[in-house]
C-alpha cells in the first residue's frame, strides 16, 4: 500500500516518455519547454542509457556520398533530398539546444575511403547538384590528397571529403541534456523499466518493475522513444517494421603522433571510425553477419572484432608496428526498410518517436520537435 505522499507526488503525470536516450530525453525537453505547467517524467530502464545513445559511435553527419546516392535508389530524390534537410536541420536544434554547454563536438570534416571503383563515385556532381539548394555549394570533393596526409594505406584508391560533418562526445551530450531537462523540470527515474502498458483511454497505466518493487505509474500522454525495443511496447499497433542492428566497436590505446583528423565511413557505411583526442575509434561490420547481428545483445563476436581489429592495422594505421585495443563495446541501433523516421500514435494516448536508421545524432532535434506537437 502507498503512503499518501507517494501517491500524491510520484504516480500520476500529464505525459511519461518512455526511453532516457537522445530522442526520448530531447521529446521530454520540448513538451516541458512547450508546457511548463506540466508534470512530465523520463523513465530509463537502466541506471544509465545503455542503447544507441551512449553505445554509438558519436557521428554528428547528414550522409555519406554512397549513402545517399542509395537513399536517392531507396526513395527517389525528392525524399533524399528532404531527408538530408532534415538531418542538418536536428544537427542544427541540437547544436543551439547544447550552444553553452560541452558536449565535445568537433568539426574536423568527414570523409568516405572507398578501394575500388565504387557506382556512387559516377554520382558526385548529380548528388551535389541535388543538395546544393541546402548547403549553397557542393557538399562533396573527391580528395585523395588527404590519404597520404592522414597516414592511411595507399590501398584506398579514393577519398571523398564533406566540410560538413562534425563528431561529439555521446556521453557528455547525454549527460548535458539530462541537466537541461531535469532543471526544466523533467523528473527522470533511471532503474525503471516498463513491461506493460495499458490504455484505458482516460489515462494510460505502465506497469514498471525497479529493482526493489514493481509499481504502478498512471500519465495521460505516453510517449514511447526505445529505439529497437519499440515493438516490445508498441505490440499490435500498425507501425512500421523496425528491427535491431548491432553496432561493434573498438577504441584504441593512446596513439603518438596520430595524423587522422575527423570522421570517416566506409564500405557504404557499414564500417565506420573517427578520432577520439590520441585515440581512434572503429565500429560496423554488421554485414558480415546480417542475421547475427539482428539483436538487442550487446556482446561482441570474435569474427567481427577481429576483422576491425585487421582494418585498424592494415588501412586506417598502417603505420604504427603495433595497434593495441583499449575497450571495446556494443550497441544496438534501429533500422526500417524504408530509412524514414516514423512519429504516430499507436492508441488514443499513446505514440512513438522513432528516428534512428544509424542517424539518431543527427534525426533526434527533429523527430522530438514533432513529437511534443503531437502530444499537444
Amino acid at each position: 500500500m502507498r503512503s499518501f505522499w507517494e501517491t500524491e507526488s510520484w504516480t500520476s503525470y500529464d505525459v511519461a516518455v518512455i526511453g532516457g536516450g537522445i530522442v526520448g530525453v530531447n521529446t521530454a525537453i520540448d513538451i516541458v519547454t512547450r508546457h511548463p505547467e506540466w508534470r512530465v517524467l523520463l523513465l530509463e530502464r537502466s541506471l544509465l542509457p545503455t542503447g544507441a545513445s551512449t553505445r554509438n559511435a558519436g557521428f554528428a553527419c547528414v550522409g555519406s556520398l554512397s549513402e545517399i546516392a542509395s537513399d536517392i535508389d531507396i526513395m527517389g530524390r525528392t525524399a533524399a533530398a528532404d531527408l538530408v534537410q532534415r538531418r542538418l536541420e536536428g544537427l542544427t536544434l541540437l547544436r543551439s539546444r547544447c550552444a553553452n554547454a560541452d558536449v565535445g563536438y568537433v568539426e574536423d570534416g568527414g570523409s568516405e575511403i572507398f578501394l575500388d571503383d565504387h557506382p556512387s563515385l559516377e554520382r558526385m556532381d548529380e548528388i551535389n547538384e541535388l543538395l546544393s539548394p541546402i548547403f549553397s555549394c557542393d557538399i562533396f570533393s573527391q580528395r585523395n590528397d588527404l590519404i597520404a596526409s592522414f597516414g592511411m594505406s595507399s590501398s584506398i584508391r579514393t577519398l571523398v571529403h564533406t566540410p560538413f560533418e562534425g563528431t561529439v562526445h555521446s556521453g557528455k551530450l547525454i549527460n548535458v541534456l539530462w541537466d537541461l531537462a531535469s532543471r526544466l523540470g523533467v523528473q527522470i527515474r533511471t532503474g525503471s523499466e516498463v513491461v506493460a502498458l495499458e490504455d484505458q483511454g482516460s489515462r494510460v497505466v505502465l506497469n514498471v518493475r525497479t529493482p526493489h518493487q514493481d509499481v504502478q505509474l498512471y500519465a495521460d500522454r505516453v510517449v514511447i522513444a526505445t529505439n529497437a525495443m519499440i515493438p516490445t511496447l508498441a505490440r499490435g499497433a500498425e507501425i512500421p517494421d523496425i528491427v535491431p542492428g548491432r553496432g561493434q566497436v573498438v577504441v584504441t590505446k593512446p596513439l603518438t603522433n596520430l595524423r587522422l583528423r575527423g570522421s570517416f565511413h566506409a564500405d557504404e557505411g557499414y564500417y565506420y571510425f573517427r578520432v577520439l583526442g590520441n585515440r581512434v575509434l572503429l565500429g560496423g561490420g554488421r554485414n558480415l553477419d546480417f542475421d547475427g547481428e539482428r539483436t538487442t545483445s550487446h556482446e561482441t563476436t570474435e569474427n567481427i572484432q577481429l576483422v576491425l581489429e585487421h582494418m585498424l592495422c592494415t588501412l586506417i594505421l598502417p603505420e604504427y608496428p603495433s595497434v593495441e585495443i583499449e575497450t571495446r563495446w556494443a550497441g544496438t541501433m534501429a533500422f526500417t526498410a524504408t530509412k524514414q523516421p516514423y512519429v504516430g500514435f499507436v492508441s488514443p494516448n499513446c505514440l512513438i518517436a522513432f528516428g534512428c536508421n544509424g542517424m539518431g545524432v543527427a534525426m533526434s532535434s527533429v523527430v522530438a520537435r514533432q513529437t511534443a506537437l503531437l502530444v499537444g
